[in-house]
């Protein structure tokens, strides 16, 4: 599993190995590294693989342990080690085709929210040919970033200016569209930004087994980071809502290949009544409609009830255990795109597919 970390460490030589030599006696890996020189400190960004069964809370005390303040620790996928100079070229390239606002790219190269995202409290702001962007995120924006801003705004301006592009306004935030309705009046939609504070509400009302099956470690508390960057996902998240409140939520990372690694999370109280396997179907409608070929769920062992919800969805899938790990693999294959009319309504995906999953054990067909 890969963690985010980003901490503060003091200006002077050592400190950097002293934190990379405590990772390395508790078998921490550090794949990815940034840092941003500052007045007070250091601000460094890891990329790290730490062992199974490690959480935020053993994260955290690690690098404390190793003199790091201001500490934010979040899950992320293999995209976090993407090449900077690329992100970068790709960002320029999607101006230029107009493909995502202005707002959106350089919130992506900041690992910031849009200004119309709720939550974030620092904010970022610069003129882009005479249009105001501002982002936000919850950790202050560092003097490197601001530069980095500050250059972007200025080849996005020139860019503009002779004619190569138009900046592209900033949408308001949509609620997120319906999806479909599942049994027992819970609504299935899309997940939005706006939905952080009910996603922070649920993970407090769930007991801590089954915040572990989900995050396969235990999770001291869900921060607002973390929480946008669920719902933002890799390629999208989907939310059941009962009464006003989430009680259920399906969020898929971003595609490796051609297969998206999907969690799943439903209300103690919610479970066995159908939530998780309409959020499972309608989870796989939206990972077809984006081109993906197989959705990959993990989770511990023993977890019969995962088995049970993928057998009652009618997916094809393959169900294997792996050093204690659950690893269920859900084909798209057959299944329609994703509408708002179809995705995860009742009984859609038993008629795209009949019933077909394979325990795989060690391998081994059985």
């Amino acid at each position: 599993m890969l963690w985010r970390v980003r901490t503060t460490l003091a200006d002077r030589p050592g400190a950097l190995a002293h934190l990379a030599r405590r990772c390395g006696e508790r078998t921490v890996n550090i794949l990815g590294l940034q840092i941003f020189p500052g007045v007070d400190g250091v601000t460094d960004e890891l990329v790290l693989r730490a062992p199974e069964g490690w959480g935020v809370t053993e994260l955290t005390a690690l690098v404390e342990a190793a003199g790091g303040t201001r500490i934010s620790v979040g899950r992320c996928s293999e995209h976090a080690l993407a090449d900077g100079p690329t992100r970068h070229l790709s960002a320029i390239r999607a101006v230029l085709h107009g493909t995502s606002p202005v707002g959106a790219v350089l919130a992506d190269l900041l690992d910031a929210d849009p200004v119309g995202a709720t939550g974030p409290q620092e904010r970022l702001e610069v003129d882009v040919a005479g249009q105001r962007v501002e982002v936000r995120r919850t950790e202050p924006f560092t003097g490197t970033e601001h530069a980095r801003a500050q250059a972007f705004a200025a080849l996005v301006g020139d860019l503009v200016e002779r004619g190569l592009t138009d900046p592209v306004p900033e949408p308001a935030a949509p609620p997120g569209r319906p999806v479909g309705r599942s049994a027992h009046g819970v609504l299935l939609r899309e997940g939005t930004l706006d939905d952080v504070p009910a996603l922070l509400a649920m993970h407090a009302r769930c007991s801590a087994d089954t915040v572990y099956r989900q995050y396969a470690a235990p999770l001291a508390r869900l921060d607002a980071r973390l929480a946008r960057r669920i719902l933002r996902g890799g390629e999208g998240s989907l939310v059941a809502e009962a009464s006003g409140a989430v009680v259920g939520l399906a969020a898929l990372a971003a595609a490796v290949g051609d297969t998206c690694e999907l969690s799943l999370l439903v209300e103690d109280g919610w479970q066995r009544r159908g939530v998780g396997t309409r959020l499972l179907a309608a989870a796989t409608r939206l990972a077809a409609s984006a081109g993906i070929a197989e959705v990959l769920l993990r989770g511990p062992a023993e977890n019969p009830a995962a088995i049970a919800m993928v057998f009652g969805s009618g997916l094809r899938a393959r169900v294997r255990l792996h050093d204690e790990e659950l690893q269920v693999t859900v084909s798209t294959r057959g299944l329609a795109a994703a509408s708002p009319a179809a995705t995860g309504a009742p009984g859609t995906v038993g008629a795209a597919s009949a019933a077909s999953a394979r325990l795989v054990r060690g391998g081994r067909r059985g």
